[in-house]
C-alpha cells in the first residue's frame, strides 16, 4: 500500500540495520531488509560506509520505479520504531537514518 505524499515533496526518515560481519581478510556488510545489498570493505568501517551508501541508492531506486519501501523489523519508520531483533555475538550491528526527497511515499499508513 502507498498513500500519495500531499505536499509534492515529503521527507521519509528510516531506520535500517546494517550487519558488518569478518569475512577472512575482509568485512562483509549487508542489509537484511534490501534483497540483494550485500558489500564489502577493507575495515568494518568501510564496509558499514560502503552498505551505507548502498542503502540510500536501493532506496532511491525503490522510488524511481514506484516500488514499495520494505517497512519490518529490518527498516523501519523513525515514528514506529519498535525494539530490533538481536543478532549473534561477535557481529558487528549498526542501525543507520536515511532521509531523501520522495514525490510519494510507499510502504506506510
Amino acid at each position: 500500500m502507498y498513500v500519495e505524499a500531499t505536499n509534492p515533496v515529503k521527507s521519509l526518515t528510516l531506520k535500517v540495520r546494517i550487519i558488518v560481519e569478518q569475512d577472512e581478510d575482509r568485512f562483509h556488510a549487508y542489509c537484511p531488509a534490501f534483497k540483494g545489498l550485500h558489500v564489502d570493505g577493507a575495515t568494518k568501517e568501510e564496509a558499514f560506509e560502503n552498505a551505507s551508501e548502498a542503502a540510500l541508492v536501493y532506496l532511491n531506486s525503490l522510488a524511481q520505479t514506484k516500488e514499495a519501501i520494505p517497512i519490518g523489523p529490518y527498516c523501519q519508520t523513525i515514528d514506529e520504531h519498535q525494539h530490533l531483533l538481536k543478532m549473534p555475538a561477535g557481529v558487528l550491528m549498526q542501525d543507520i537514518e536515511l532521509s531523501w526527497p520522495s514525490h510519494r511515499t510507499h510502504g506506510t499508513k
